[in-house]
């Protein structure tokens, strides 16, 4: 033992404290320290006490004020994880063995007189209480990491069920026209030919993003994502993502000073707010704004999608830009679907830049996704 060990002696007899002091003092085992009180009121004052540090308490059974296996149960409950030693006269080892089986570390005889019996009683109390603590570190580590596993595969499932929904989709609208125009063509005027294809060519873009998604992913998990940032106009990208992300963003509120610009990858810039609006879309509702502006110090442009929906759950909240992550309410959405990548790619954009994405609470309802991107002055 590379320390002193600290003992608290609980015990009445002042004449057994010091034979229990000068017996340690000579035990070539470790170094001892010990405290004394005379009841076990006063013990428990110091064991609950913030200032105190023991290593391992030894009990006598027989005080003042408690007696018998009271005396242990209501030392333990004060003690926590320092261990305890109980100690009893001749002849009463069975108070001793039951108190062990009600959790004391060992027992002892009133007293040795050899010293490295007793201090090493006191030494392998003290190992094997932080063996025992370290043990159920580790088991509840482990408990841990099995239910978060658990909890992984069930997302790698579901994203993986999800997928197949989205490329079986697209699919089979593509396979239908594409087999009617090929079997039928007579039975088509050219609008609806015109039409058809229309539809095609949006379910192939469907699959496009789809794959683009899965690809940044997996640059990113390998890193393999890198930022070229330049000065960009962030009004000017802000109206750009909101085109890209389609008609239905025509009634979004932009505020932002035409004057404002950041040093980012444009193209990251994009899709992340690409991202946050179409997000808006399927998950909030009006009234939808983008506000962008210089916060910080040093200042760094800070840009929120703000819409008056219900919001992220709070329990949801600290897992929302993680991989998979789609919350209850996003899965109960029959007519919502998505592969829970998009704000962990957000994330991992915005970090390739230098920036952080994070998730504000609306007032009084609502929510805000944000990001943050170096300024370019």
């Amino acid at each position: 033992m590379d320390r002193l060990i600290r003992v608290l002696h609980i015990e009445d007899s002042r004449t057994d404290t010091e034979l229990v002091r000068a017996v340690l003092r000579h035990t070539p085992v470790a170094e001892f320290d010990v405290s004394a009180v005379g009841t076990l009121a006063d013990g428990l004052a110091r064991l609950v006490d913030d200032d105190a540090d023991f290593d391992v308490v030894v009990l006598d059974l027989h005080l003042p004020d408690a007696d018998g296996l009271g005396t242990f149960t209501r030392a333990a409950a004060a003690a926590g994880p320092v261990p305890i030693v109980v100690c009893t006269g001749s002849g009463d080892d069975s108070l001793g063995i039951t108190a062990v089986e009600h959790g004391a570390q060992d027992f002892v005889l009133k007293w040795s007189s050899d010293p490295e019996s007793l201090g090493r009683t006191l030494l392998y109390a003290v190992q094997r209480s932080r063996q025992l603590a370290e043990l159920q570190h580790h088991l509840m580590q482990s408990v841990d990491a099995g239910d978060r596993l658990a909890a992984t595969n069930a997302a790698i499932r579901e994203f993986l069920a999800m997928v197949v929904h989205e490329i079986r989709t697209p699919i089979t609208i593509i396979s239908g026209y594409a087999s009617l125009l090929r079997d039928a063509p007579e039975s088509f005027t050219p609008a609806e030919q015109a039409e058809s294809l229309s539809r095609i060519l949006l379910q192939t873009e469907r699959l496009r993003r789809l794959t683009d998604t899965l690809l940044t992913h997996e640059g990113l998990e390998a890193g393999a994502v890198h930022a070229e940032p330049v000065e960009v106009c962030v009004v000017e990208a802000i109206d750009s993502a909101l085109a890209a992300a389609g008609p239905a963003t025509a009634g979004f509120k932009v505020s932002c000073d035409p004057g404002l610009t950041a040093r980012v990858d444009p193209s990251h810039l994009q899709q992340v707010l690409v991202n946050y609006t179409t997000n808006a879309l399927k998950y909030g509702a009006e009234p939808f704004t983008v506000t962008a502006r210089l916060e910080g110090d040093p200042a760094a442009v800070v840009v929120r999608v703000i819409d008056g929906g219900d919001g992220v759950p709070a329990e949801f909240v600290p897992r929302l830009f993680g991989r998979f992550a789609r919350s209850e309410a996003a899965r109960n959405r029959a007519r919502v679907q998505g592969t829970g990548l998009g704000l962990s790619i957000v994330a991992g954009l915005l970090q390739a830049n230098g920036g952080e994405a994070w998730y504000e609470p609306g007032e009084p309802r609502g929510a805000r996704f944000c990001l943050r991107v170096p300024t370019a002055h």
